[in-house]
């Protein structure tokens, strides 16, 4: 009769025998420091001295935990070694003048992997992962153009772990203590001054949600893959589920006998059946139930575990997988998810993120990945079903990888990592405080641009001064460099372009953000002026200050909504300065007549000549519309819904979709004007009186120079324009035009190709481009394409017309396609020789 103690020695004798041959680089007492032991050579280690494991992290001063969390234990400190961790590191390493490399792609492995196995999983191509390299030459992660570092997360193989001597006395370590050794990894041993992408599976996925909170200045682009934000409370499925583990492996009479601290017995006398038993737990949940309906008793068993198998094959998979670990190891590491949550921090990161995880996986919940997904700015999804559930993590990018949204983030990440010619040195986190107080200046004491603001008293031809807060920045080296100006459009800012002028400083323009006269730093030194003034009187203003003052003659001038009809009647009356056009979301490409239907059988003057600078005039004539009152009420659900397209029943409060609104994306700065007109409200209500009249005000200085009965309006004179000109709209686009107006209702028909037909035949076509699912704000919803392509259309002449959404929806339509999922992988066990 066969025992369960004679399998496990067999097994036992079959790994060493596997083992053979196999020269591992450092020993280790109890467990290996490779789980690819065919690997293990390429593996580096590296050491941290006096490192605080267990503490506490104040995200908001890292200073503070730079070598660890305050109140923590070093190693050192009870008897063991300097900290530990390992990597594995491939690919094409570019450094800059420092010697420091800024192409680094950061892969974090899963709870029971480290780098080799990530290195068998991605790069080797093992049949999991689809049976084709992930990571190489040409592959979705190239390494002709990152350098690719994968490492060993703190508690695993090659990194400090309770089983390497301590045991029992290891400190309880955190996700926070895990990404901040590998932080120090890179920043201290590999000199890596910029990371280009950080992402991983499952733990690897949720250790990258952490490197963004942590670290967001330092990482240009985040992709978690099955991932979690949560792992406590919040997540009982999921805890429950690693408890229950942890509850297995303390089941085990030696762990019972000894309390956990077994290290003086022999390695064969260590709680091998518990964590085993903690194995059998993990597993029954890793694939699809409907999967395992499909797979016959013979393929299942050797995953059951059992105190006493009834065969030689049962429970044989997951007693051979215990041999590999250690139970405290893998305990501490449980614990690690017992406290995890990093929901509040989640609006910290600045990274471009890419969500992908699998619809159906049991462990780490689907529609927690969701709201994770709606809490990270601008953050995209994709998802999708599988029939081994969890482990579908390790394929997805092999099945996705043309699939448009994952191209367009890869065409990001490469985008970002070219630009980094310069550092720009200015930049701080943008954002509205919290704390208002209404006395004070809303715009001057709450609210932080990206770039330090300016000011200068600027003049309009009638002799008016203004004072203008504006932004001034350049990092290269050039003595007269290339020089862009950004206008915002109406109701926005100067400061929510900032990832526009941070693509363009970094690679290598001068960038001059100003804010226009009332609006957001020009608001408070101006208080005491009318809102009347003509759209021409600010451009004077605009051109004293950068032409004049600034001493920029010639530049490039992006100009968005209002601030695109702005910069065309710029170019017509100063066309030597202006050296080419960017027009985001123009208006001025419509005409509109002068008395508009406000109510039935009503007309009003709304574009009446003689309103453009007497407020008191004009308010008579717009206070019929009702708009002016209406925008001063807006309260903070109003505009929070108003701004993301939704609509709310006032009875019923439920909310639906609505046709107008400003953002599809909610990316970093479409949060950042969001929250700065909500805090508006919260603010010195003269400033809000302020920012509400030139808002509405502003709709008449648009119209005033349109007027389809004057020959010379400005949209008659826009075919005098010869500078270069880049025209963008969104395919959503819903302002433009404005049939509340004129009647014209088609942006493409009524819009777009009547201007490229007039400057096409006056010798000046433009370079057109529409971005799929945008809006009004291409910016904020396409952050980075969009910045990559001004700084193309300034740097070089050209735009990449195409996108990888657009391509798709050419050739398919516009289609909404069923929820993806991914083929079932051969075998009885499709996860076999993967040690979780």
């Amino acid at each position: 009769m066969t025992t369960g103690g004679d399998v496990a020695k067999r097994c036992f004798i079959s790994l060493l025998v596997l083992l053979v041959g196999t020269a591992l680089a450092v020993a280790q007492p109890f467990t290996r420091r490779s789980s690819q032991v065919q690997h293990d050579g390429l593996k580096k280690t590296y050491e941290i001295a006096n490192f605080r494991l267990g503490g506490k992290y104040d995200l908001s001063a890292p200073a503070k935990w730079e070598n660890g969390g305050e109140g923590g234990v070093t190693l050192e400190s009870l008897g063991g070694g300097k900290l530990r961790t390992g990597y594995i590191a491939i690919g094409n390493a570019r450094r800059n003048a420092a010697g420091e490399i800024t192409n680094a792609i950061v892969i974090n492995s899963y709870y029971s992997g480290d780098s080799t196995d990530m290195y068998e999983q991605w790069v080797k191509g093992a049949a999991l992962s689809g049976g084709v390299p992930i990571i190489g030459p040409g592959r979705p992660i190239d390494t002709d153009r990152y350098y690719v570092i994968m490492v060993d997360p703190l508690g695993t193989w090659g990194a400090s772990k309770p089983s390497d001597g301590l045991g029992i006395k290891f400190p309880q370590y955190s996700y926070y203590d895990m990404v901040q050794a590998n932080y120090r990894l890179l920043r201290d041993e590999l000199k890596v001054a910029r990371v280009a992408l950080v992402t991983g599976v499952s733990m690897g996925g949720t250790q990258t949600y952490v490197w963004g909170v942590m670290h967001p200045e330092y990482i240009n682009a985040l992709m978690p893959i099955g991932g979690t934000t949560q792992s406590d409370g919040e997540d009982p499925v999921g805890n429950w589920t690693f408890q229950m583990m942890t509850a297995a492996i303390e089941s085990d009479p030696v762990w019972q006998a000894t309390k956990g601290d077994y290290y003086k017995l022999p390695k064969e006398k260590h709680p091998v059946p518990g964590v085993a038993f903690g194995w059998s737990i993990l597993g029954m949940t890793g694939y699809d139930f409907g999967f395992r309906t499909t797979q016959n008793w013979t393929a299942v068993q050797p995953e059951i575990f059992y105190w006493d198998p009834p065969n030689e094959k049962a429970g044989l998979n997951v007693i051979n997988r215990a041999k590999l670990y250690d139970a405290v190891d893998l305990v501490w590491r449980n614990r690690v998810g017992e406290t995890h949550n990093i929901n509040p921090y989640l609006g910290r990161i600045q990274a471009r993120t890419l969500v992908m995880h699998i619809t159906n996986d049991l462990w780490l919940n689907f529609k927690l990945a969701q709201k994770a997904v709606d809490r990270v700015p601008g953050a995209d999804l994709i998802a999708q079903e599988s029939p081994v559930a969890h482990y579908g993590v390790f394929p997805i990018i092999n099945q996705r990888k043309n699939d448009p949204k994952f191209v367009a983030f890869m065409d990001d990440v490469a985008a970002l990592d070219r630009a980094q010619k310069f550092v720009d040195k200015n930049y701080r986190v943008p954002g509205v405080a919290e704390d208002i107080d209404s006395k004070k200046s809303f715009w001057k004491d709450f609210v932080t641009y990206p770039y330090p603001v300016k000011y200068a008293n600027a003049k309009d031809k009638s002799g008016n001064a203004w004072q203008i807060g504006y932004m001034d920045e350049y990092a290269g080296t050039d003595r007269d460099p290339k020089a862009i100006v950004i206008v915002h459009g109406k109701g926005a800012f100067g400061g929510h372009y900032g990832n526009i002028m941070q693509y363009a400083l970094r690679n290598g323009l001068r960038v001059i953000v100003p804010d226009l006269p009332h609006y957001g730093m020009s608001g408070p030194g101006n208080l005491d002026k009318s809102p009347a003034r003509t759209m021409q009187d600010m451009r004077e203003v605009i051109y004293d200050l950068v032409v004049n003052q600034l001493g920029v003659k010639k530049a490039y001038y992006l100009g968005h909504s209002l601030g695109g009809q702005f910069v065309v009647g710029y170019a017509l009356t100063w066309p030597d300065a202006v050296q080419g056009l960017a027009l985001e979301a123009p208006s001025g490409l419509e005409e509109y007549p002068r008395e508009i239907t406000i109510a039935k059988d009503k007309k009003a003057p709304l574009f009446d000549p003689g309103l453009g600078r007497d407020f008191d005039k004009w308010k008579q004539v717009w206070d019929q519309t009702g708009i002016l009152a209406a925008e001063k009420a807006r309260d903070e659900q109003n505009i929070r819904d108003f701004f993301y397209f939704k609509k709310r029943d006032p009875g019923t409060g439920v909310v639906s979709a609505a046709k107008s609104g400003y953002f599809f994306s909610d990316s970093e700065y479409a949060r950042f004007h969001t929250e700065q007109r909500v805090g508006l409200i919260k603010g010195n209500p003269k400033e809000l009186e302020q920012w509400c009249n030139v808002f509405i005000f502003d709709i008449y200085t648009i119209g005033a120079e349109l007027q389809q009965d004057d020959p010379k309006n400005l949209y008659e004179r826009v075919t005098q324009i010869k500078a270069p000109i880049f025209l963008s709209f969104g395919d959503k686009e819903p302002f433009i035009p404005t049939p509340a107006f004129n009647g014209l209702t088609d942006l493409g028909r009524d819009v777009i190709t009547p201007f490229m037909t007039r400057m096409t035949n006056a010798g000046n076509r433009p370079l057109l481009k529409i971005y799929p699912e945008t809006g009004h704000f291409i910016h904020t919803d396409n952050p980075v394409e969009f910045s990559a392509d001004v700084v193309d259309f300034v740097t070089k002449g050209t735009v990449d017309t195409s996108s990888p959404l657009g391509t798709d929806r050419m050739i398919k339509g516009s289609v909404v396609s069923a929820l993806p999922v991914a083929p079932t992988p051969p075998g009885a066990a499709p996860t076999a020789g993967l040690n979780k």
